[in-house]
């Protein structure tokens, strides 16, 4: 049985631990000095944790791209990055644990992250959520956060340049999961007190 319900605060709160977790370990690894192994070797410390939040954001995004639990076109505007999201989590963390490259998971990065920015704008161009304003800074810090993504693969890929990029990317990881547990959080005793009295329907 499908229950048609809300998960948007769940998502939001995973995603921002999701995102500061990743800049913990950008973070951890721009603190290694020494050889592309080395750097590879700090950043497979987070293979669980993003296969873990990965792969719950690719669960319930695909949930919601499918039952579409919100009202109208928030739906497209929430859940038709969502999952792509979480599914990019997993690869990062696949390619981190088996020494894959991770250039071209980064230029993939550049096209979703300005796919990010475009729906943010038009979600804050037509007042979309309560708060326009924190749509358009999540939306804007994900995409850039995964823009700037692309720098970090090319270091962890060859440990030649780019290293300051790593420092670049945990920051705005950083922003981007703040607004995220901002307005989740902000969410929850809304959420609670509406869904208080919801039952699963009966079939």
């Amino acid at each position: 049985m499908v229950l048609f319900v809300d998960i948007l605060t769940n998502q939001l709160i995973v995603m921002a631990i999701a995102f500061i977790t990743l800049a913990y370990g950008l973070i951890k690894t721009y603190r290694v000095h020494s050889t592309v192994t080395d750097y590879r070797n700090s950043m497979k410390a987070q293979y669980i944790p993003l296969l873990t939040l990965g792969g719950l954001m690719a669960i319930t995004g695909l949930y919601g791209l499918m039952t579409w639990p919100l009202p109208g076109s928030y739906n497209i505007l929430f859940y038709d990055l969502y999952p792509v999201l979480g599914l990019g989590l997993i690869g990062i963390a696949v390619s981190i644990k088996n020494d894959y490259k991770l250039e071209h998971l980064g230029f993939m990065a550049i096209l979703f992250g300005l796919v990010t920015i475009y729906y943010g704008v038009i979600g804050f161009m037509h007042h979309m959520t309560l708060e326009p304003a924190a749509l358009l800074a999540l939306y804007a810090l994900t995409g850039l956060a995964s823009i700037f993504f692309y720098p970090v693969s090319l270091f962890l890929d060859s440990a030649k340049y780019g290293k300051i990029f790593l420092i670049i990317d945990a920051i705005l990881l950083i922003l981007a999961g703040i607004v995220a547990a901002y307005i989740g959080i902000a969410a929850v005793p809304e959420h609670l007190i509406g869904f208080s009295k919801w039952v699963p329907p009966i079939l």
